[in-house]
């Protein structure tokens, strides 16, 4: 799937997902909004997460493509952030990057969680960022 396409259905998810309150069979998804590194306009995306007491944690995956995607590159720039989930509700957020130990055993998680991500992993040669969103 290009970077196109994903963009084109997570447009087509968003409004589906507002409507059902963002409760349907699946992993957990949330809403994150960033503010855009070059506009300066809000920016939302449908991402899946990892609960993880406090903090939840989502995967800068996009598909496996070579590039970042543009929500992950926002928050490199500005980490302040917002979340909204069924099970959580809305969250002010900060987001930092999981290294070393942590990462690995996250990542384990998340791929008994969704295991197409070993797929995306094996597609790029980036290593796919994972990102710890934690409470202001």
């Amino acid at each position: 799937m290009g970077p196109r396409l994903i963009k084109a259905l997570t447009r087509f998810q968003q409004p589906i997902f507002t409507l059902m309150r963002g409760r349907y069979q699946g992993p957990p998804t949330l809403r994150l909004w960033t503010t855009g590194r070059k506009t300066g306009r809000e920016r939302s995306v449908l991402l899946l997460y990892l609960d993880d007491g406090p903090r939840v944690i989502v995967v800068a995956s996009f598909g496996g493509h070579s590039e970042h995607p543009e929500w992950w590159k926002n928050l490199i720039t500005e980490p302040a952030c917002r979340i909204w989930s069924a099970k959580r509700g809305s969250e002010e957020m900060v987001a930092s990057e999981l290294k070393g130990e942590e990462r690995e055993e996250v990542w384990q998680r998340l791929l008994s969680m969704y295991s197409p991500y070993a797929a995306y992993q094996e597609k790029t040669t980036r290593r796919i960022p994972l990102i710890a969103l934690t409470p202001r």
